[in-house]
């Protein structure tokens, strides 16, 4: 796992993502290394991918973190489904702290307002 997250610092997707596959033939259930997992694909592919995807909705199961919601709410912008891309990211809103810099942003994308 945190060579994975070294990996994936540094820009170099495509080891990252072997770093968390082999993190998550160990500990399939671990939240951080499915986030890196995901992260990484998107990465690679620059767009939440179906096995990306994948991955984040397995991550959302498993942590409070909003970032799983996030890029849900990616994938669903990306295909074109805006009433689910709303609900993605008022549940990432719902899991932000008060000081998240992401906030403002989830909130208004939520209620459909666009991020300008």
């Amino acid at each position: 796992f945190y060579t994975g997250q070294l990996l994936l610092d540094q820009g170099r997707a495509e080891e990252a993502a072997r770093a968390f596959d082999m993190a998550l033939r160990r500990q399939p259930r671990m939240a951080e290394a499915l986030l890196g997992l995901g992260r990484a694909i998107v990465g690679v592919e620059g767009r939440v991918t179906p096995e990306a995807l994948a991955a984040f909705q397995q991550a959302s199961a498993l942590t409070n973190d909003p970032a799983p919601w996030i890029y849900q709410a990616m994938a669903a912008m990306e295909a074109g489904r805006d009433a689910d891309a709303r609900t993605y990211w008022g549940e990432a809103y719902a899991r932000m702290s008060e000081d998240d810099p992401r906030r403002e942003m989830a909130r208004r994308m939520s209620a459909g307002e666009g991020a300008e």
